[in-house]
């Protein structure tokens, strides 16, 4: 194949596609890296096969890597694989979507609530073996590091005694497109939006405790869970009896129809114990709606409280519940908060937040690699 001198060799557990949260976030580092002159050589699933240990997901890869008889501007490599990417040649930029020992010890510690509480023994020794060591070795030996949040950022410069010149907080974008959609008439009937993987970690509890809440106020409030991957049975289980007729489920739908699905309800919800960045809060942001989170990791960096939308610390059904309930008697004031995010979003298109990602990189990889 015919090659240019600036080749970036990217190394990850997934493929690169629009249909996925990670795949779409390298579906436009790589066309960004691409507008800027380099060749962009992905390495994942499609081209050397799914392994369940990342020591050997990353031993085949490197393997492929030799093969093609190619020399890296820089590698960029998922965080698990990152520590048997490092080289001494060619600098490696480790590319994290949420710090993968941190979250382990914060399920350790009972801090993300799972229906699953107790860690099997065999998972406690094993999973640090064969999944954190890799994360480990990386976080500690990447040349820079590509963080999603600045909790994580935090933790790493003190566990890992990394430099703050070293690391690079990335955004999330959305798509142009999204941002010309005509910004919809909020429904009637005050309307939630829970748009997300119907688990624990997403703090579906906080949710149902604070529509109980909302409930006994004597407020009607319809609820839209999309995005789920449950069926509508088991979401339902999960809720009161009393409140399933307020409530309409899309278990999945395509791409094509997620803002559609927005518009429907008059706020976005997202109370979660845990995330990177979160892809459903930017696109309720491009739609044009006021957004309720969680004060940390990626909402936090991306929501400013009572501007361009509101916080609450994660398992406080009681805030969430009073915040609701300001913005159902006040829907001139939601409407505000619901414009402020779309003006905060514009200005984070995939176009532009892949492109500082490009101007880091190119900045950091040595004049003779390039």
């Amino acid at each position: 194949m015919a090659l240019n001198k600036k080749i970036i060799v990217h190394i990850s557990e997934v493929n690169i596609s629009q249909e996925s949260g990670m795949g779409r976030v390298e579906y436009y580092w790589k066309k960004s890296f691409e507008d800027a002159g380099f060749q962009f050589i992905h390495i994942g699933p499609d081209e050397i096969g799914i392994s369940k240990l990342p020591a050997l997901f990353a031993y085949q890869a490197y393997k492929y890597y030799k093969k093609l008889n190619i020399t890296a501007s820089a590698f960029i490599v998922h965080e698990p694989l990152a520590g048997y990417f490092k080289s001494d040649n060619i600098p490696c930029f480790l590319e994290s979507h949420g710090v993968e020992r941190r979250y382990w010890e914060d399920r350790l510690n009972g801090k993300i609530p799972s229906k699953n509480l107790n860690i099997s023994l065999k998972s406690r020794m094993f999973f640090p073996a064969w999944r954190l060591f890799g994360c480990d070795r990386g976080l500690k030996r990447a040349s820079k590091l590509l963080l999603i949040n600045t909790d994580d950022k935090r933790y790493v410069m003190q566990r890992y005694k990394r430099e703050e010149k070293d690391i690079f907080v990335f955004k999330n974008g959305v798509s142009p497109e999204a941002l010309k959609v005509e910004r919809p008439t909020p429904p009637a009937i005050f309307t939630v939006l829970f748009n997300g993987n119907w688990i624990e970690r997403k703090g579906i509890q906080t949710l149902i405790e604070s529509a109980i809440i909302l409930s006994d106020q004597g407020l009607k409030v319809n609820y839209v869970l999309i995005g789920t991957g449950t069926t509508v049975e088991a979401v339902l289980k999960d809720w009161p009896k009393e409140l399933h007729a307020f409530i309409k489920i899309v278990s999945r739908f395509k791409a094509a129809d997620e803002m559609d699905l927005i518009g429907m309800s008059s706020v976005f919800v997202l109370p979660s114990y845990a995330e990177g960045q979160p892809l459903s809060l930017l696109q309720a942001m491009a739609v044009g709606k006021c957004c309720i989170t969680t004060n940390c990791c990626g909402q936090k960096d991306t929501i400013q409280d009572q501007q361009n939308g509101f916080l609450f610390e994660v398992g406080d059904s009681i805030k969430l519940a009073s915040i609701l309930s300001e913005r159902y008697h006040d829907a001139e004031g939601t409407q505000k908060i619901g414009d402020s995010a779309r003006a905060y979003i514009k200005n984070h298109t995939w176009e532009q937040v892949s492109a500082e990602v490009v101007d880091f990189i190119g900045s950091n990889i040595p004049a003779k690699q390039i």
